[in-house]
C-alpha cells in the first residue's frame, strides 16, 4: 500500500515546503517520504504515544509529534503537502473539522492525498479491530472534500485485485461462517501474495485509475480560500 501511495503522488511534484503525514503510526511511510525528498522537512503526527515510540526508532530525518488532527499545532499555510492514510475514517474523527484544519495549515496550491476505507456495506469486525469508524463511497467523499474548499484532482480505488476474496472473507465473518482471527492477518504466504498483487496495482496506478476496490484514494489541491479555525502555535 505504501508503493501505491507513492504512485499516486505526482512524479514531478517537488514540495516547496514541509510535508505532514497525519496518523503516521510507526513512521515507516514518513521515513520513506523523507528519503524521497531529502531537502524537505517531513513531519509525522499521531495521537498515539505508543505508535510514535516506534516511529522514533526509524532512521532518517523525519520529525515526530503527538497531537490531535482536529487541532493541528501549526501556523497557517505551513505545509506544502498533507498526507492522511486511513486517518480521516477513524472512529471519533470529525472529517469536516479535520479537513478544515488541513486547509488551514496548507499553503495556497498545496496538495492533500488521503486514503479511506471504501463501501459502507462492508462494515464489520475488521473495522472494529482496526478502529475504522466510517467507510465512504466515491461520490460521498468528493462531496465532503469539495465542501471543505478543496479541488479534487484525482480519485481512484485501490486494493482492487483482492476485492473478491476480501469481500467474501468479510461477509463470511459477518455471518459467523469464518473465524475472525489474528492468524488471518499474520499468515506469511498470504501476505507475500497480497504484496505482489498490490505492487502490480502500484505499477498500474502510475498512469491509470481503478474503478473499484477496498480502499479509496483522493488527491486534491488547496486553492487557499480562507480558513475556518485558528489554532496557531509556531513549529520550530
Amino acid at each position: 500500500m505504501r508503493a501505491i501511495t507513492h504512485a499516486l503522488l505526482p512524479a514531478s511534484w517537488s514540495p516547496p515546503g514541509p510535508v505532514l503525514e497525519l496518523g503516521c503510526g510507526a513512521g515507516v511511510f514518513a521515513t520513506e517520504l523523507a528519503s524521497r525528498w531529502p531537502a524537505t522537512q517531513v513531519v509525522g503526527l499521531d495521537r498515539t504515544g505508543l505508535a510514535l515510540a516506534h516511529a522514533q526508532e526509524q532512521s532518517g530525518t523525519a520529525r515526530w509529534l503527538q497531537a490531535d488532527l482536529h487541532a493541528l499545532p501549526f501556523l497557517r499555510k505551513h505545509f506544502s503537502t498533507v498526507i492522511a492514510l486511513d486517518a480521516l475514517d477513524q472512529r471519533a474523527v470529525e472529517i469536516a473539522v479535520a479537513l478544515a484544519e488541513i486547509g488551514r495549515v496548507l499553503m495556497t496550491g498545496g496538495l492533500l492525498l488521503l486514503r479511506v476505507s471504501a463501501y459502507r456495506w462492508l462494515t464489520g469486525q475488521h473495522d472494529i479491530a482496526f478502529n475504522t469508524g466510517r467507510r465512504f463511497g466515491k461520490g460521498e467523499l468528493l462531496e465532503i472534500v469539495r465542501a471543505a474548499g478543496f479541488s479534487p484532482l484525482r480519485t481512484t480505488f485501490a486494493n482492487t485485485l483482492m476485492t473478491a476474496p476480501i469481500v467474501a472473507l468479510r461477509l463470511l465473518q459477518r455471518w459467523g461462517l469464518a473465524p475472525f482471527s489474528e492468524t488471518v492477518y499474520g499468515d506469511s504466504l498470504a501476505n507475500r501474495l497480497i504484496c505482489r498483487t498490490l505492487m502490480r496495482e502500484a505499477a498500474w496506478l502510475h498512469s491509470y485509475d481503478l474503478p473499484f476496490g477496498i480502499s479509496l484514494y483522493l488527491l486534491a489541491l488547496w486553492p487557499g480560500a480562507g480558513t475556518r479555525r485558528s489554532n496557531e502555535t509556531q513549529w520550530t
